[in-house]
């Protein structure tokens, strides 16, 4: 279809009017009037027929106009729809990938996926503020370091402060790519992190292209992707703390639960050992002394034997349950304690019996220890029963690490076998009373519950990991005495 300003519009008379009315007036002449006023009445008519299509036409042209105006618009906002629905999916996505995640590093991932679909840059990177400070620290970067230079710069410079008080996507031009010639100019896209009015990190992009050539709909994106990415960081944050929480409460409640059942066999063990202690020593005096008695039958002396040994076994118990209970650990016995001596004195104690069992050693303890409060003959009677635990499950031999230190306010010491370790059915069952793995072996079944006991007393903890056919791993924490603190 031709345009409108291609068409001449003919002028109501034409030159073929024109001729026609040159041709009446010769004819009028030789013609009859009639003839020639019938002729005059067709030419006006059809002159009338040629201003009507005339004027037909001159429509039919302003309405194709107004439809090619009109297809023009719809397809500018078909455009836009289609750009709109991008958009809307984009957010979609990360608003999907946030809610089935609360990683930190999938987020991060995700707004980086999903910016360069509509902004492809250089580099990027995201980053946290410090606690207690106002300084950033990278989260996680892509495509290079160039990106994290240009900020470090923009932090010197004071425009970090800038973008976080203006509360949107801020673009600066790279000067190093301003000021070379023959290089194209760099910009980087910097796009603050906001949840519930408290800054949380920044976005930021290292683009191949002058601080001109970015458009309003980008930035909009953008800082909708930061809103989302930054709910999504606050998230995460609160589900570890939640999370942490969770097992500290765990924990806590483990200890109540070994406490109370500590406290009750304290209890017995004041009101019975006692009690059962005078009898066994009078029995075991007196078999002592039928066995000095060379009057005594040959067949009752295999019965006195039994009678002695089952006797100092009973005894060991309840020395065992009378130091759990505490009563060998008066307050007058409690100092401050060299954890390192005590440690070295007990390995020098058990190390021909490890090497004698084929038990290779390997101690890791510095010298320069802090001191911690407390009774140092029950430090060492903790550390020879992990010590022999730990070379009762290695029957053929292995590997025992001893290992000491600080982390924070406390002091460390773990003792790391490689031994047949413990099943995952019974290990939270070990340090209760009278558990144990080795009743075939004499064991009694108190020397990790007494342990325990003096580990709690000393204000400290003792946490145990295993893994059958790896070995196991016993960590005992100590509060420093205050003072050393290092």
């Amino acid at each position: 279809m031709a345009d409108a300003e291609s068409i001449q519009r003919p002028p109501v008379d034409s030159d073929a009017s024109a001729r026609a009315r040159d041709l009446l007036n010769q004819l009028g002449e030789s013609a009859p009037a009639e003839l020639v006023w019938d002729l005059r009445f067709q030419l006006e008519i059809l002159s009338e027929s040629l201003k009507e299509h005339q004027a037909r036409s001159l429509g039919l042209e302003e309405e194709n106009e107004q439809l090619r105006a009109r297809v023009t618009r719809e397809r500018s906002d078909y455009v836009a729809l289609r750009a709109s629905m991008d958009e809307l999916l984009n957010l979609h996505e990360l608003t999907e990938k946030i809610s089935t995640s609360f990683a930190i590093a999938d987020i991060l991932e995700a707004l980086m996926d999903l910016s360069a679909r509509f902004l492809p840059s250089q580099s990027s990177a995201v980053f946290s503020f410090s606690e207690g400070d106002s300084s950033l620290s990278v989260l996680l970067t892509r495509g290079g370091e160039r990106v994290v230079e240009c900020v470090r710069d923009q932090i010197n410079d004071g425009i970090i402060d800038w973008v976080l008080r203006e509360q949107h996507p801020v673009v600066v031009e790279d000067m190093q790519t301003v000021e070379q010639e023959e290089v194209t100019v760099c910009s980087v896209v910097l796009v603050p992190l906001r949840v519930r009015g408290k800054d949380v990190g920044l976005y930021a992009l290292y683009c191949g292209r002058p601080k001109d050539a970015f458009t309003a709909g980008e930035m909009e994106l953008l800082s909708v992707l930061a809103n989302q990415t930054a709910i999504a960081l606050e998230n995460a944050r609160l589900y570890s703390a939640l999370e942490a929480s969770n097992t500290q409460l765990k924990d806590s409640q483990q200890q109540l639960i070994m406490a109370e059942k500590m406290a009750a066999l304290g209890r017995l063990a004041g009101g019975v050992a006692h009690e059962v202690n005078n009898p066994l020593q009078i029995i075991l005096s007196r078999v002592q002394l039928m066995r000095m008695n060379g009057e005594v039958p040959e067949r009752l002396l295999a019965g006195l034997d039994s009678v002695e040994h089952n006797v100092r076994r009973i005894t060991k118990i309840i020395r065992g349950l009378l130091d759990m209970a505490g009563h060998r650990a008066a307050e007058s016995e409690w100092r401050s304690c060299d954890v390192g001596h005590a440690l070295q004195q007990t390995i020098d104690l058990v190390r021909p019996q490890l090497e004698q069992a084929k038990i290779e050693l390997v101690v890791n303890c510095p010298g320069d220890l802090p001191q911690i409060v407390g009774n140092i003959g029950e430090l060492e009677q903790v550390f020879l029963n992990l010590m022999i635990n730990a070379q009762n499950a290695m029957t053929d031999g292995g590997l025992l690490q001893v290992i000491a230190g600080i982390e924070g306010a406390r002091l460390f010491v773990r003792f790391v076998d490689t031994g047949v370790g413990i099943p995952d059915a019974v290990l939270d069952q070990i340090f209760d009373p009278f558990f144990t793995t080795r009743s075939d072996q004499g064991g009694t079944g108190l020397g990790l519950a007494v342990s325990y006991g003096i580990v709690e007393r000393h204000g400290g903890t003792i946490s145990v990991e295993s893994e059958c056919g790896k070995g196991t791993s016993f960590e005992l924490r100590f509060p420093i005495a205050v003072g050393e603190a290092q």
